[in-house]
Parts: structure tokens; sequence; C-alpha cells
């Protein structure tokens, strides 16, 4: 028998790239998704603070003129949070779709593993009868020859 040649290899090495492409794609979704988080946090502590000099501010003596250009700068804050919790979640969305993708990446990438083990076990099985068929030849040629009956 010769050597074992899985027909295959061409997709299976395919499979594999796209596999390997997937898992980029969801490491790079996954740090989009934590830098998202992290500019969301930064803004909530931003508005924290805001809130905080909002409420001590109002022990001192009352500006409308202040308190106006401060409602409008903690309102602008608060739609860039908005704006961030929405980039946030579609992060998120962004690297469930990507998981889902490596997921069926690597399914293909273990079908063809299967594929490749069965096809290994057929040759080596197709070698072992092969193997097995020249044992049974050569003992029928010998059992075939005259023996010495003298000894």
């Amino acid at each position: 028998m010769g050597k074992f040649r899985f027909t295959l290899r061409s997709v299976a090495i395919v499979r594999a790239h796209k596999e390997l492409v997937a898992r980029e794609a969801l490491a790079a979704a996954f740090r989009a998704s934590v830098a998202a988080e992290q500019r969301l946090n930064a803004a909530r502590q931003r508005l924290s603070a805001m809130e905080l000099m909002r409420t001590a501010g109002r022990s001192g003596r009352f500006r409308p003129a202040d308190e106006v250009a401060f409602y409008h700068a903690y309102r602008a804050e608060c739609t860039v949070e908005a704006e961030l919790r929405g980039r946030l979640a579609a992060a998120i969305n962004e690297v469930e779709v990507r998981r889902k993708a490596c997921v069926e990446a690597n399914r293909n990438v273990k079908a063809m593993d299967r594929l490749e083990s069965n096809a290994l076990a057929a040759f080596r099985t197709a070698g072992f009868r092969a193997e097995q068929a020249e044992f049974d030849e050569i003992a029928s040629r010998r059992s075939a020859l005259p023996r010495d009956l003298t000894q």
C-alpha cells in the first residue's frame, strides 16, 4: 500500500484558515467591546462628578447663568453617555455575532478532522486486510508444498 493521502486536505486547510480569521475577528470585537465599556464607565464617572458638583453648588449663592451653563453641559454629557450605551450594546451584539461565526468555523474544522480520522482508519483497515491476504497467500503456498516425510 502507498502512503496515506487525505483527498480533502485543501478543504481542511481553507476551513482552518477561516477558523483562524474568525478567532481574530472575535478577539478584535471583544477588544472593541472592552474599550466601549471603559469609555462608558468614564462617561458615567464624569456624570457622577458633575452631579456631586451640582449638589455642592446649591449650598452657596444661586447664580442662574451658572446653573443654565451647567445644565447644558450636564445634558450634553448625558447625551454622550446615552450614545456610548448604544455603542456598547452594538459592540456586545458584534461579539455575539463573531462568537457564533467562530463556533461555526470550529465545527467545520472538527468535521474535517473527523473525516480525516475516518479516512485514515479506513486506509489502515485496508492495509491490514492486504497484509493479511498476503500472509494467507504465503501460508497457502507453504501448505501446498510437499512435505519431506523422511524427517
